[in-house]
């Protein structure tokens, strides 16, 4: 089995070795990793023309959208291609680790010449932080590897110089080290403290989500002032990618758990998410009201303990949130 599920790419900074086929350990039990030609883990070629009528998806996000942890065909593009109808095509460009500008890069190199009907934009709310690194933790399909602490691959990252943006290539040295070794992005940071939130939570079920909400405190900090560097920054790119497309997107930010178990206030990036849908007139899809259907302690089920990324369960809850606003597109 390889060290490494990637393979360094000159746009995007790293992509899925193409042509995998290799099980991955992980606390779900592993999970089967196959590629395509161009480095997807998409179970379809990318023609250049749609097969002759079907209806052509294309789907962009990090590691919730590739799957991480689990089996092709329980990610929610799987299952929305099969409740759409089999005239319905959905590729999947998740790319693990990776922040909207790396979605945007991808799109220019290989979706936006691509036939197809719907772009779908489904950026994890931390992506505003990914933007800002220069290195992205990635899964590995090392045995040995330590879930908490995944490998680091250099990635390009844009910068906002007025109005426009700057395309930096990745860097060519290894992150700032620390007396115990690399610093981890900030994100990683976060994600690490999150997950010794949820091991005090376990004593205490709902305290923590309860004393959070009380304090109206929203996540990442970034989405509360619409003049935040890091949301202006976030905001250049999505228009971008919203404005370079050639048909009809949907944009569906996917959420922390802390917001889907109601710890956490989703006014903020709502709201930022929301601003864009309206300047640049396309549609925004809130995922939560899926989730808040469900008693906390289904909504527990639908994350892994230790990477905090959807179990099945969670994919179908996106797909059920995201089924009913795509029909509205078919013909």
């Amino acid at each position: 089995m390889p060290a490494t599920l990637f393979e360094p790419h000159p746009v995007t900074g790293y992509r899925f070795a193409p042509g995998l086929h290799v099980r991955v350990p992980h606390e779900g039990g592993g999970y089967l990793v196959r590629t395509n030609s161009i480095g997807q883990r998409c179970r379809h070629e990318p023609t250049p023309q749609r097969p002759p009528g079907m209806f052509r998806i294309l789907v962009f996000g990090d590691g919730c959208v590739a799957g991480t942890g689990l089996d092709d065909t329980e990610r929610f593009t799987e299952l929305l291609e099969r409740r759409l109808g089999n005239y319905v095509q959905v590729l999947n460009f998740g790319l693990p680790g990776s922040g909207t500008d790396q979605q945007l890069l991808a799109f220019r190199h290989h979706g936006r010449e691509l036939e197809h009907d719907l772009l779908l934009l489904c950026p994890q709310v931390e992506n505003i932080l990914r933007n800002l690194e220069g290195h992205a933790p990635v899964p590995s399909a090392d045995p040995e590897a330590d879930p908490t602490a995944p490998p680091l691959l250099p990635k390009p990252r844009f910068s906002l110089e007025g109005e426009e943006l700057v395309l930096h290539p990745p860097p060519t040295e290894p992150p700032a080290q620390t007396p115990e070794g690399p610093a981890p992005p900030p994100s990683l940071v976060r994600g690490i403290l999150r997950r010794v939130t949820t091991e005090v939570d376990k004593k205490v079920p709902g305290f923590h989500a309860f004393a959070r909400r009380l304090r109206g405190i929203g996540y990442p900090e970034e989405y509360a002032d619409p003049q935040q560097p890091a949301w202006r920054l976030m905001r250049a790119i999505l228009h971008a990618f919203i404005g370079e497309a050639r048909t009809p997107v949907v944009l569906a930010p996917i959420p922390t758990f802390e917001h889907v178990d109601g710890g956490l206030a989703a006014d903020p990036y709502l709201a930022r998410f929301g601003e864009v849908a309206f300047e640049t007139q396309c549609e925004l899809v809130n995922l939560l009201p899926r989730f808040f259907d469900e008693p906390r302690s289904v909504r527990e089920q639908c994350r892994f303990a230790r990477d905090h990324r959807p179990t099945a369960l969670g994919h179908a809850m996106y797909a059920d949130g995201l089924l009913p606003h795509l029909k509205r597109y078919l013909p």
